[in-house]
């Protein structure tokens, strides 16, 4: 992705590649121009339930609305939307590792909710019931 950066030096106003932040989705999901039926079909079912999910719900609705689909084509399409912006993911609960040290690990799978841009990206998919 470019960004308009400004030097603190001079005021010089110049593009800059940048990439994206670990954990922040696929590393290609700017490049991704058209969304796949898969991706509307979980933007529709995050829209639908209106509140965060895990990747195990999200399959089981697939499933429930006739669509079945690995797991791990899942995890890539979430990864893809997260990337462009389209839904957000959070982790829900920490445990402590290791007392010595103070490591903390996530001990739940994240879950998923649609963002407002996701649900604007619906809508202009022509998905009446996000109008």
């Amino acid at each position: 992705m470019k960004v308009l950066a400004r030097c603190p030096e001079c005021g010089r106003t110049f593009l800059l590649e940048v990439g994206m932040e670990k954990g922040k989705g696929a590393h290609y999901a700017h490049e991704i121009k058209k969304l796949g039926k898969l991706h509307l079909e979980i933007l529709e079912i995050l829209a639908e339930e209106d509140r965060w999910l895990t990747k195990r719900a999200i399959s089981y609705l697939l499933h429930k609305k006739g669509r079945k689909v690995s797991g791990n084509s899942i995890s890539g399409r979430l990864s893809e939307l997260l990337g462009m912006g389209l839904v957000e993911s959070r982790r829900m609960r920490v445990k402590l590792y290791d007392e010595k040290t103070q490591e903390y690990r996530f001990v739940k799978k994240p879950v998923w909710r649609i963002t407002e841009k996701g649900l604007q990206r619906l809508r202009g998919h022509g998905c009446q019931a996000y109008h």
